[in-house]
């Protein structure tokens, strides 16, 4: 009896079984040589989907780094950016749209002070220069944010029609996004 299959040391000490004569093959691909998570062929998409929704939610994979392509696609495009955090945004509305007092961390003896601060979005946008096409809010760990917070920053550009949102709402598995009306419980016909 002959068997096609010889047995092989490996500099471990276990063993592993070859097989001869036979060819293993593996699908190879453009995203083998550059990585796959380069080719990203959404990128249109995403264009599309921002200037469509105005407001999106996204989600992004845990080890990060996927959503700066997409924010370069959009400087690109001639979009400037204001980047908040939503841990330390406070009221959305009152932030971004109005002017709002800060109370600065005092240190024992030191008077407790007031600063009024103007709008953000509206001090942005007065600094717009005049080739940009807008301003774009993007929002890290949005997930924080109440559903009526995230209502707000859905019609948010409905108030302001030169700003587009961009919340990062979670993770997954891979970069998707959708519109945050959907995300905030608003359908389309209350956001217009």
């Amino acid at each position: 009896m002959t068997t096609n299959t010889s047995m092989a040391a490996t500099r471990r000490g276990g063993w592993r079984q070859h097989r001869k004569g036979t060819v293993v093959r593996c699908g190879i691909g453009l995203e083998d040589f550059i990585g796959g998570d380069l080719v990203k062929l959404d990128l249109g998409r995403w264009l599309s989907d921002v200037e469509e929704h105005k407001a999106l939610a996204i989600y992004s994979p845990h080890e990060g780094g996927y959503e700066g392509r997409y924010l370069n696609r959009l400087r690109y495009q001639g979009y400037q950016f204001l980047d908040l955090t939503a841990r330390g945004l406070g009221d959305p509305e009152t932030t971004l749209t109005k002017v709002h007092p800060v109370c600065p961390a005092h240190v024992g003896k030191q008077p407790i002070a007031r600063w009024y601060f103007p709008p953000e979005v509206d001090y942005r946008l007065s600094l717009l220069p005049p080739n940009a096409k807008g301003l774009v809010v993007w929002i890290i760990e949005a997930k924080v944010l109440s559903k009526a917070e995230l209502q707000f920053l859905a019609l948010l550009p409905s108030l302001r029609p030169k700003v587009r949102v961009v919340a990062e709402c979670g993770n997954w598995r891979k970069f998707m996004w959708k519109p945050l009306k959907e995300i905030s419980g608003l359908t389309a016909n209350e956001g217009a």
